[in-house]
């Protein structure tokens, strides 16, 4: 109905808010009589939550309202933005209304337009209500320029019906401001005005759309009856409305305040929960336990610790990865220096995926590769020494310079090159043919002398060099014989005991015997049994078969320990766990397989 500018009152130097009629209305001398009257009523409201009037006066035919300039913001925009304010704020912003507005209502203004675009919250949280004064110009004959739309989804149900309206209907009009302001949503919906009114006069609005909160459901009663269709049945006062609202406050702080102690009570509670649970933590991992630890972790977690069950989880499972990298870098080593390098490699492999550039794994490759190279050598040098013997020189020296060039420094490579090369050169010197001198002029025909032989046929051969043995000389091949004797059995070291009387014991044992030195006590044990059988109390057997037995179980727990290795290079870890466990059970000092159980129990 009017509008409204920022402008400066130049006698005490303030911004103010200058209201204008628009100029239709105020053409109107009627209109523009009541304009100014209700703007003088406005104008002697003072109180907190309403808008102070500075001035009303009229500039060349054109009526105007000096007011109160307020920094803050509309509740509309407040809804419209559904800005994430607190239901207490919200209920204070309604409280504020009704104080303001029953204000005015004992002074005899009904003010008939409340809508959420004339509230505005300053930034300290105190209520202004504006556009006292105009809007009740809006009579039945206004029906043009669409004046009452804005308005209409606040209007009480009497006012649609055109009937005369009294204060109720501001109070209808707040309830349905603080509807919209909690639930963010407005009472009364309709695609069209004529379904809005038919909501405001015959349905109710649906209060399950306000947000349960702290205040629920005293707050939803409160808007419920400052909503109600019948006059009677509504707040009759403001004051009423506050009142109910501000018992509401006071009764559920009460119960916020116990709450509040309650979950004090439970957060020092959990705390120390927590506090305790950290402990353990840390003792479990000074006693090495760090599986346990890191289920305390878990449970930490569990009470609602989050960030120290975090942190604690990640120094566990550090600590879990760099007992594992430990334990692995010495499985490794240990099956290096036993010779299966393969196995050693492999390991290391499971170490790199474990934790990929670490100095241990460096360290372990390193290792793994020197022992690598040394052994490489160690063999080609054997092969270089039988060579030698053999006579083979030429092979001896490649042998040799083959290991020179990937250890250039070895003492042991370089004196068998440098010695075979000075009997290899003393060979070829041995071997050169003299040359013949040229003719001498021809004497007198004499009979001619027979030719020179060649000082090589003649030399004498040369000796080998020190520490290099001369290859054997071939004795003539003698015609082999037609039948070739099987070698008789390798007899074995007579038993302190002695043997059996039986002869079928005797020859058992001795069978079972021969195995053991085999080294295949799994042969030996069935036939010791066969022989214990028919003497059962001969020492010896009985000695034999109990070695052969503790034998066979340690040959079961290695093989069980390597088959529990090969699970654990291909994380197959519940059934590396059951191979281990099985072979210490067979073998409890067997030493890999107590080393995989230890890096098997650090991972759980």
């Amino acid at each position: 109905m009017g509008t409204v500018y920022q402008a400066h009152d130049p006698v005490i130097h303030r911004k103010v808010a200058l209201k204008t009629m628009i100029p239709g209305l105020a053409d109107t001398p009627e209109l523009k009589a009541r304009f100014l009257r209700e703007a003088q009523a406005a104008g002697g409201l003072r109180h907190r939550n309403i808008v102070t009037v500075y001035d009303l006066g009229e500039d060349r035919g054109q009526p105007y309202i000096a007011m109160e300039f307020i920094e803050g913001v509309d509740l509309e925009h407040v809804i419209q933005r559904k800005d994430p304010v607190s239901v207490e704020w919200k209920i204070d912003v309604i409280r504020q209304v009704c104080e303001g507005l029953g204000h005015a209502h004992k002074n005899g203004i009904v003010h008939r337009d409340v809508k959420p675009a004339n509230i505005r919250v300053t930034a300290e949280g105190e209520v202004k209500i504006m556009d006292f004064g105009i809007a009740h110009l809006q009579s039945s004959k206004m029906t043009k320029n669409g004046l009452v739309l804005g308005t209409i989804h606040y209007m009480a149900p009497e006012q649609v019906d055109g009937k005369e309206v009294d204060l109720r209907a501001d109070i209808f009009s707040v309830g349905a401001i603080a509807y919209e302001l909690l639930a963010y949503r407005r009472a009364f919906e309709g695609e069209t005005l004529t379904g809005v009114m038919l909501h405001i006069v015959r349905e109710d609005p649906d209060l399950t759309a306000i947000p349960k909160s702290a205040y629920s459901p005293g707050l939803e009663r409160i808007v419920a009856r400052a909503l109600a269709k019948r006059v009677e049945d509504r707040y009759q006062t403001l004051d009423a409305m506050r009142d109910d609202l501000e018992k509401l406050v006071r009764q559920t702080a009460v119960h916020l305040e116990e709450a509040a102690g309650v979950a004090e009570a439970e957060k020092q509670r959990a705390a120390q929960e927590s506090a305790e649970i950290q402990a353990a933590v840390g003792e479990a991992r000074r006693a090495g336990q760090l599986q346990k630890a890191l289920s305390l972790c878990r449970r930490l977690a569990e009470k609602g610790d989050e960030p120290a069950s975090r942190r604690l989880t990640a120094e566990v499972e550090e600590a879990i990865r760099d007992k594992e990298t430990e334990q692995l870098s010495s499985l490794a080593l240990g099956y290096a220096v036993d010779g299966d390098l393969e196995l050693a490699y492999k390991i290391a492999g499971r170490l790199e995926n474990l934790a990929p550039g670490s100095a241990r794994h460096r360290d372990l490759v390193k290792y793994l590769d020197e022992e690598k190279a040394r052994r490489a050598a160690f063999a080609l040098l054997a092969t270089a020494q039988e060579h030698i013997v053999l006579g083979n020189l030429e092979e001896a020296q490649t042998a040799a310079e083959e290991v020179l060039r990937t250890q250039p420094d070895h003492a042991l490579a370089r004196e068998i090159r440098d010695r075979v090369a000075g009997v290899l050169a003393q060979r070829e010197r041995a071997t050169t043919p003299v040359p013949v001198p040229p003719p001498l002029p021809a004497p007198p025909p004499v009979p001619a002398p027979p030719p020179p032989v060649p000082a090589a046929v003649v030399a004498p051969p040369s000796p080998a060099p020190p520490d290099i043995v001369a290859p054997p000389t071939k004795p003539a091949p003698s015609p082999a014989p037609a039948v070739v004797a099987a070698p008789p059995p390798e007899s074995l070291t007579p038993i302190p005991e002695g043997p059996p009387a039986d002869a079928e014991a005797a020859r058992l044992m001795e069978e079972g015997r021969r195995h053991l030195k085999a080294h295949d006590p799994a042969k030996a044990v069935p036939l010791l049994e066969q022989a214990a059988a028919r003497v059962p109390a001969h020492p010896a057997i009985a000695r034999l078969l109990a070695q052969a037995r503790l034998d066979a179980r340690r040959a079961e727990a290695a093989s069980l320990t390597t088959a529990a290795l090969d699970h654990f290079l291909q994380n197959d870890h519940v059934r590396a766990r059951r191979a281990v466990e099985k072979a210490l059970g067979l073998d409890p000092s067997n030493r890999r397989a107590q080393q995989l159980m230890d890096v098997l129990g650090v991972l759980g």
